[in-house]
């Protein structure tokens, strides 16, 4: 896998941001409108369809076709709409990534142009139809098919198990869907998983005909209009179908242009999806820094009596300063390995195998470490952390779908982990050999030795297809893919700390912290001993991990600025310098009841 760090020097904001300052500045205006705010009367499906009205207006202050093929202001919508409008993060998804940018990537712009006019407006929402009840997210395995009746596609649903499930489609309102089903030819040969295009609802938001839709349960965690779909003789146009001009169809009949285009088309069908799984994981990492933003600035300010005569800051609790000081570390430091992935993936081919598994890697490297960063948040804001208007809380939500949207990030994780494992087989790993963790380069020699050292002990399993063996893998391909992307991150912050004080700082504390989790790990393999051991945990509270967080602490000012948020756009009530008058106002605002 490859990633590409910032060569030139840029300032810490802009290290930590990627795409258009201004950009991002235009979007934080925008979705805080306080004409969509989520109100506490509001009805989880009228919170659907605010959500919807809230999209229709953001497709009307930046567009959609050029957001969605302009990877940068892509992902920038992910990231605000997660920290400021979470409610969004389900349309956004299908709208402008899934559904827009397969229409503009995937098929001529003549046969994209009536569906693309009616999504640049939001006329019609956009939504893909992949997931089913019988194949999961494992979707090579989808069972709904596509046939051809002599002018265009028919599509059908053979049985229960191959509904669509869960795709956002229940508030009715104008669809432009693009489903995936599998291409029956007219010779009969099933030529794999194809994408088709269908207006699933029309203006008047009634299913088209042959289109069942019934909305799911109520769901705790995200708003989303959630639904299970079925297929009886959909009939679709033939110009509806996104051939990507890997193939041609002549009397119903599929020809591959050449060889390679038959093995690239399934890869095509799902480049969109690579590219959501890299905005989800950098929307993820925006409610990570959103929530140490807030639940630090809080900490900086919160007075707790200890005694009757003693009291300290939050922040200085032990427990509280070393938990949110090291997710920040691991928080910056996956900022910028995945920033640097989005650099890559913006010139890369979507198709590639490398391009797919860096992406994977990337989502199972971020997305629990963003999950357990904003659950720490919530828990160290106590009874703060509680509430909507805190924000935190809110971004667990996001967490869990976007971890769950596949499957879970296990599987992906071990799928590019097992991919890594054989890439890096003819790379031994170096002689065991003892290393001092004070010592920088020892470090980032360490996280190496970690990575090669895995994948070599992987190798057994590698060819033999035996089920038993593909599963006994797993735990390997999964700390593989953990110690890899440590390794990459470790390497990138290197490159930038020499510039960047803050970096260098929470550079320490990263590879501290990678190396304190795994000390077991390399004791048993004669890669540190007690001493070093001891060295790097916190024992008295002077070991080198404590001195390292202690050093990030004085950084943290700098690098909570180089976030780019805004307190009153946040409007989260511990912010403020007086909280209770805070909540007061709050209370008392008649736009939030």
């Amino acid at each position: 896998m490859v990633t590409h760090g910032y060569k030139e020097r840029t300032s810490l904001g802009e290290l930590l941001r990627h795409g258009n300052l201004e950009f991002h500045q235009q979007l934080q205006q925008v979705l805080a409108n306080p004409d969509f705010a989520v109100t506490d009367e509001q009805s989880q499906n009228q919170r659907r369809e605010n959500a919807y009205h809230q999209l229709r207006n953001l497709v009307k202050e930046i567009g959609t076709r050029d957001v969605a093929t302009d990877l940068p202001k892509l992902f920038a919508v992910f990231d605000w709409s997660a920290v400021l409008a979470t409610d969004l993060i389900p349309l956004i998804s299908g709208h402008y990534n899934l559904a827009s940018g397969s229409l503009a990537t995937l098929t001529d712009s003549d046969s994209a142009e009536p569906y693309l006019q009616d999504l640049d407006d939001a006329t019609s929402v956009g939504v893909m139809l992949l997931t089913e009840y019988g194949c999961g997210s494992n979707i090579g395995f989808m069972q709904t098919t596509a046939t051809w009746d002599g002018e265009g596609f028919v599509l059908n649903t053979p049985h229960p198990l191959a509904r669509k499930f869960m795709p956002s489609v229940g508030i009715p309102v104008a669809r432009v869907c693009v489903i995936g089903a599998r291409f029956i030819d007219a010779a009969g040969v099933d030529q794999g998983v194809h994408l088709f295009t269908a207006r699933l609802r029309d203006a008047n938001g009634d299913p088209a005909p042959g289109v069942t839709i019934t909305q799911l349960d109520h769901q705790p965690l995200v708003i989303m209009d959630n639904s299970v779909i079925s297929f009886d003789n959909l009939r679709v146009e033939r110009t509806a179908w996104l051939s990507n001009d890997l193939a041609t169809i002549d009397e119903g009949v599929l020809t591959w242009h050449d060889e390679n285009s038959r093995k690239r088309a399934f890869a095509s069908a799902i480049s969109q999806l690579t590219v959501g799984r890299l905005a989800l994981s950098s929307c993820l990492n925006a409610t990570a820094r959103a929530s140490l933003y807030i639940a630090l600035r809080y900490a900086a300010k919160r007075v707790v009596p200890l005694t009757p005569v003693n009291s300290t800051f939050m922040f200085d609790i032990p427990h509280v300063r070393d938990t949110l000081l090291t997710d920040l570390a691991g928080t910056v430091a996956r900022t910028v390995y995945g920033n640097a992935v989005k650099t890559f993936l913006a010139g890369a081919d979507l198709t590639a195998r490398d391009t797919v598994v860096s992406v994977m890697l990337a989502k199972y490297f971020i997305q629990e470490h963003a999950l357990e960063t904003v659950t720490d948040s919530r828990i160290k804001m106590a009874a703060q952390g509680m509430f909507s208007a805190n924000r935190v809380a809110d971004y667990l939500g996001v967490c869990h779908a976007a971890i769950t949207g596949e499957g879970d990030i296990y599987v992906l994780g071990s799928v590019a982990g097992r991919v890594l494992a054989k890439q890096l087989v003819g790379t031994p790993p170096p002689e065991p050999a003892l290393h001092d963790p004070a010592d920088p380069g020892d470090r980032a020699r360490l996280l190496r030795a970690r990575t090669l050292t895995i994948a070599q002990e992987a190798h057994p399993h590698l060819g033999d297809p035996a089920l038993k063996a593909r599963l006994e893998i797993i735990p390997d391909a999964l700390e593989l893919a953990e110690a890899y992307c440590a390794e990459q991150a470790l390497r990138l912050l290197d490159e930038h700390a020499e510039h960047h004080p803050e970096i260098a700082a929470l550079r320490d504390v990263f590879a501290l912290d990678q190396i304190n989790k795994e000390s077991a790990w390399y004791l048993t393999h004669g890669l540190l001993d007690i001493a070093a051991v001891k060295a790097v945990k916190q024992q008295l509270r002077s070991g080198l991990l404590a001195q390292a967080i202690d050093n990030l602490a004085d950084h943290l000012p700098a690098l909570l600025d180089a976030f780019g948020f805004d307190d009153e756009i946040l409007g989260a009530p511990v912010l403020s310098e007086d909280l209770p008058a805070a909540w007061d106002s709050r209370c008392h605002d008649p736009h939030r009841h």
